[in-house]
């Protein structure tokens, strides 16, 4: 009876905890990004172009992206600081990239930059696109005489795919947490099927 009553003590505890684990949509997720310059632009022929519904207005900065998600096949795709507008507190408008001032300085105390990216997933009849729209905050460091950044935190929030493949509409979000800009930059987040 005591061997009985320490198996089904444990078993009961799993099968209460299943029912909210069971058919739960998302899932944490681990890994690393990584950018490296991108001249041409490529993102633009992935996301429409300026003048279309939609579209954004690439800066210049654009980036190959290579994304390594613990379980997921590697993904590659491409990425570009965008200008975008935002609003302050006060609801008065700009446009990023855009800067937060310290009192009584001209140097910004943070830089905040809007992207888009297009990543791709698996190959074949697996193949998904990812989209999403990236914010990434920069508290820069100019000892140098030149912007460095001293941190840098990246939210990515996936906006749609491209409706084919394994991952096809899922959604969720990332946090990339440091340069990814030539180097890997660890990531995290939750993926939703």
């Amino acid at each position: 009876m005591y061997m009985i009553k320490r198996c089904v003590a444990p078993l009961a505890l799993c099968l209460c905890a299943l029912p909210s684990t069971a058919g739960a949509a998302c899932f944490p997720v681990v890994g690393s990004v990584t950018l490296t310059s991108d001249p041409a632009c490529t993102i633009a022929g992935h996301i429409p172009a300026p003048g279309t519904p939609g579209a954004w207005v690439y800066t210049g900065q654009c980036f190959s992206v290579r994304l390594s998600v613990l379980g997921f096949p590697l993904g590659t795709g491409y990425a570009g600081v965008t200008a975008e507008p935002i609003l302050g507190a006060d609801n008065t408008p700009t446009m990023t990239p855009a800067v937060i001032p310290v009192d009584g300085q001209p140097l910004p105390r943070q830089i905040v930059q809007t992207a888009r990216s297009a990543i791709t997933l698996g190959s074949g009849s697996r193949r998904t696109t990812l989209y999403s729209s990236d914010v990434t905050v920069i508290q820069p460091d100019f000892s140098s005489g030149q912007l460095e950044p001293a941190a840098v935190t990246e939210q990515i929030i996936i906006t749609g795919t491209d409706g084919q493949g394994s991952w096809a509409n899922v959604t969720g979000h990332l946090t990339v947490a440091g340069n990814s800009i030539g180097q890997p930059a660890p990531l995290m987040g939750k993926i939703c099927r």
